[in-house]
């Protein structure tokens, strides 16, 4: 099952703009009901700082870039990282319960 993670900071200005795109973006994921993915974002302690996870079935493509409120989330984050959006990177899961 391959594993994506992604995790970054943002500038107090974006923080408002990332989540709503968020909500919106699992309002979308959740109407359309995409087999095989297991999506979760989560905002840290300091407001500042997100994250997500994305498990992908075996042989299941990633339906996230065909989904216009998840490309959103992209858009918000590139205006509200200071730098370069961050790029997700693969993981390797050694253990899972649920």
């Amino acid at each position: 099952m391959p594993t994506l993670i992604v995790r970054y900071e943002v500038g107090p200005q974006g923080v408002d703009d990332i989540v709503k795109a968020v909500e919106h973006a699992f309002a979308a994921v959740n109407e359309r009901q995409p087999n095989g993915i297991r999506w979760t974002y989560w905002q840290g302690p300091a407001d500042t700082e997100f994250g997500a996870i994305l498990e992908l079935a075996d042989g299941v493509e990633n339906p996230l870039p065909d989904i216009a409120a998840a490309r959103g989330v992209q858009e918000a984050v590139a205006k509200g990282i200071d730098g370069e959006p961050p790029t997700p990177k693969p993981v390797t899961v050694i253990g899972s319960y649920g």
